[in-house]
């Protein structure tokens, strides 16, 4: 949400800035540089993509101006959803989630958290490995080490609208180079036209008003989404990490309590509840299934 704003403070400082100098703002309004400049990079990026890649940049994009989804009440809901698949195991034994963890949709723990539920990619994460511990034939080794290399996997999805838009920010000025040369060629061709001095300068203003373009828009515009959607991206695979500790922990012998704790760690601290708010949350839920 700081991408708007951020953007409104650099657009005006340099605009204002280059007013203070002297300048008028429509001297820096050049459309043909504007379409070599951001032709050529819209062009270069489907060429360099898979459409695959095209089709989650352009949804993950979309997403840096809206409220992320990994909230601390999400994160709460996934820690008390796992404490209680957890407990119910160490009740009732590793089958009796059994119905649970094949059809989620229709589960009742599952479904006294929604906020989870939203999130298919981390509920099938969540189910694929409830399942393949009930088998138990799985050692803890290889259980981690395969959740190990799905996240790794999720990673690298996750990143790789990150690396496309940090690929296009760092060709923006090479771009704005392009654009120059192609207005240089133009002044230069337009000397034998008689034009005057000042028609001259005139000529080499607009061809340099891409070299700023296409260094401007690098650094202040798309270098900062790239940013934005690498730490997207990052809180994102939170969760899968938070929930492969509980799960290694509860492998491990450790309390439903302790395996949860575990997982809550891991979580960024501005997405992290604290222990006061699970324990809380695991009382509130504990009292709401009493009562139903």
């Amino acid at each position: 949400m700081n991408i708007p704003l951020g953007w409104l403070i650099a657009i005006a400082s340099g605009v204002l800035g280059f007013v203070w100098l002297g300048g008028r703002w429509e001297q820096l309004w050049v459309p043909e540089e504007f379409l070599v400049i951001f032709g050529a990079a819209f062009g270069t990026l489907i060429a360099a993509n898979k459409w695959r890649n095209l089709r989650n940049l352009f949804f993950a994009v979309g997403r840096i101006f809206v409220r992320s989804a990994n909230s601390r009440a999400a994160n709460l809901a996934l820690l008390c959803l796992m404490f209680e698949l957890l407990q119910k195991i160490k009740r009732e034994g590793p089958f009796s989630i059994e119905a649970d963890v094949v059809n989620p949709a229709a589960s009742a723990i599952f479904m006294r958290y929604p906020e989870v539920l939203r999130n298919h990619r981390l509920v099938e994460f969540i189910t694929d490995y409830f399942r393949m511990m009930m088998d138990g034939l799985v050692t803890l080794q290889q259980l981690d080490s395969v959740m190990e290399q799905e996240i790794e996997v999720l990673n690298q999805e996750a990143l790789e609208p990150s690396h496309s838009m940090m690929t296009l920010s760092d060709s923006l000025p090479a771009f704005g180079i392009v654009a120059a040369i192609i207005g240089v060629i133009h002044t230069l061709n337009s000397l034998g036209s008689g034009n005057s001095p000042v028609q001259i300068g005139a000529y080499i203003a607009s061809a340099l008003v891409g070299t700023l373009l296409g260094v401007f828009s690098a650094y202040a515009i798309f270098s900062p989404i790239a940013r934005t959607l690498e730490q997207i991206a990052d809180a994102e695979v939170k969760p899968f990490e938070a929930v492969r500790e509980i799960l290694i922990a509860n492998y491990s012998n450790f309390a439903p309590m302790t395996a949860v704790e575990y997982g809550r760690k891991v979580l960024y601290t501005d997405q992290r509840p604290s222990m006061m708010e699970l324990q809380s949350g695991i009382q509130t839920m504990t009292a709401n299934r009493a009562s139903s």
